[in-house]
């Protein structure tokens, strides 16, 4: 298996959803001892990204009612809604991590940590993210750095 795999989930060209995106860009800039990967959905292509390797990252932005900025770090059990996905137009990051943990059970990470950022604005097609999320990113890169380098 591979080492580690960091994984941008967002639209890149819808104001804060970006985040997971740029994360990765900026992580990639400044060079990073781990994969990286960007993807625009959290269906089955999430599961594909981090199979075959031994720990994952997941940066995405998301809404759930917290301070605009607010980072939190949780896990795939933390973010599984439900056990019976309800149609394969309405799946969730969690289920799909699941799903893969069920049909890939040997090639799924030993260990993934999800990295969410709450959003300010998701309406607006602009490259221009709110300051709150801006420097929620930052936090985050340095954040990712940190980890990876206590993997190697």
């Amino acid at each position: 298996m591979k080492k580690c795999v960091v994984i941008g989930i967002g639209n890149p060209y819808l104001q804060d959803d970006r985040a997971g995106v740029v994360v990765v860009e900026q992580l990639e800039q400044g060079g990073l001892a781990c994969q990286t990967e960007v993807v625009y959905t959290v269906g089955f292509e999430v599961m594909d990204k981090v199979r075959g390797y031994e720990r994952a990252i997941i940066v995405d932005a998301c809404k759930l009612g917290n301070e605009p900025g607010s980072i939190l770090d949780v896990s795939v059990d933390d973010i599984f809604t439900t056990h019976a996905l309800v149609n394969s137009h309405a799946i969730t990051l969690g289920t799909t991590l699941k799903t893969g943990y069920v049909c890939f059970p040997e090639e799924m990470p030993a260990e993934i940590r999800i990295l969410l950022i709450e959003v300010k604005e998701i309406k607006e097609f602009t490259q221009q993210m709110s300051s709150e999320v801006e420097r929620a990113v930052a936090e985050v890169v340095a954040r990712i750095r940190g980890m990876v380098a206590a993997m190697t």
